[in-house]
């Protein structure tokens, strides 16, 4: 599946190199690493002559090599990455496609067009620009893990499933000032869920089924539509927002069409200066659907470790530990900058997933805390290197770009 991705993405960029290729650079940096120049003048470190020549095979265009973690679990993976500006008069227009595999056997590909324009408005005070894209993204998830719905699930009742999912569709994002901007997206969803085949693994449907594991028999096609608004402010009480609303419809039978409410935010400080960074999250997310109908386990919310789109949930915890249709989460994090770019951290997580939004208490909320160390870029953690404890359930280890 991957190789055919690749090669499209090597023969497009053959296409366009002539107008958009740093390789040239790239060459003179890494033939300087092997053929040093001779003094006069002195010849750099070889630190100073590895560093542009590793950096370019990460950054050139219009193909580079990517490094992305493709879902929690699915390890990194590695691949290329093409990149065509294609300017058009006060438009900022550019088209990426990137692919990208694990040893692990997962894998991500993305096409996306990207056009963003300077605000709109002659009074407009906001710092964003106005941008719509469309998109194309597939992923392969040979080995997911379940262990049920609800908040109070074993783990003897860890099972693994497979995924396969494609999404394409549209964004749009427009920001009213610099306090408040609103966006929507539509999308169309196709998933191909089932049991996996390895025998050293215990197979979803070996101990689920359609009333535990809603979706498993069967994944219709899904129409997502979101609109959204983002509050935010900069001074004295800072804070950023999205609140969305989401409408998921089954265009079969309708069984699996669902809405949902969430609430995403952040709350940034610098306590002493800029070398401390102390950040409140907070999560809420509300499902609700027609009587009669259910939410495929798989679209459902999660907490512990990472969620699947790589959001830092309950760190103490392995990834995808709770699944349900509701979710609170609040997360406090201190960071600290001690020498360079090197920075120290801790962080408190509690959260609950329900079946039923009436359920979500701050009593029953499962707690974690934690402590790592972060490397620091354009004046903010950029990586994190972190254990989680207090679950109960032994250390869960952390490691990935920042996510809030």
């Amino acid at each position: 599946m991957m190789r055919p991705v690749w090669l499209a993405l090597m023969v497009s960029s053959a296409v366009f190199a002539a107008n958009n290729n740093d390789w040239p650079k790239v060459g003179e940096d890494c033939n300087a690493v092997f053929h040093p120049p001779n003094p006069p003048p002195p010849p750099p470190k070889l630190v100073n002559r590895v560093i542009p020549c590793m950096t370019g095979f990460f950054t050139a265009r219009p193909v580079h090599l990517t490094v992305k973690s493709i879902v929690p679990g699915g390890g990194f993976g590695i691949g290329p990455t093409f990149i065509q500006p294609l300017e058009h008069g006060k438009w900022q227009q550019q088209f990426d496609a990137t692919g990208v595999g694990s040893l692990r056997q997962f894998w991500w590909t993305e096409a996306k067009f990207i056009a963003s324009h300077d605000k709109f408005g002659q009074n407009n005070s906001a710092r964003d620009r106005f941008a719509y894209s469309v998109h194309a993204r597939a992923r392969g998830l040979p080995r997911m893990v379940y262990y049920g719905i609800g908040p109070n699930v074993g783990q003897q009742n860890l099972v693994n499933f497979r995924e396969r999912d494609v999404a394409a569709g549209g964004d749009v994002f427009n920001p009213f000032s610099a306090w408040f901007a609103a966006g929507g997206r539509i999308e169309s969803l196709w998933a191909d869920v089932g049991g996996v085949t390895d025998p050293g693994l215990r197979s979803i449907q070996t101990v689920f089924n359609e009333s535990t594991a809603p979706g498993l028999t069967s994944q219709p096609n899904l129409i997502h539509y979101e609109i959204y608004g983002e509050p935010r402010h900069t001074r004295g009480f800072p804070f950023d927002y999205k609140v969305g609303f989401n409408f998921y419809q089954d265009h079969n039978t309708g069984h699996y069409s669902f809405r949902r409410f969430k609430v995403d935010g952040n709350h940034v400080f610098h306590p002493f200066n800029r070398d401390n960074v102390l950040t409140v999250h907070n999560r809420l997310t509300i499902s609700g659907m027609s009587s009669g109908n259910a939410v495929p386990f798989f679209l459902q919310e999660t907490l512990g470790g990472s969620d699947i789109d790589g959001q830092p949930t309950l760190r103490g915890f392995r990834d995808y530990r709770f699944r349900a249709l509701d979710l609170a989460l609040i997360q406090v994090e201190y960071d600290h900058r001690v020498w360079g770019p090197v920075g120290l951290l801790g962080f408190y997580d509690t959260g609950q997933v329900a079946v039923k939004a009436s359920d979500l208490s701050f009593a029953n909320m499962r707690h974690s805390f934690g402590f790592g160390f972060s490397i620091w870029a354009e004046g903010r953690p950029m990586f994190r290197v972190l254990v989680g404890l207090g679950s109960g359930e032994g250390r869960h280890v952390y490691v990935g770009i920042p996510a809030f």
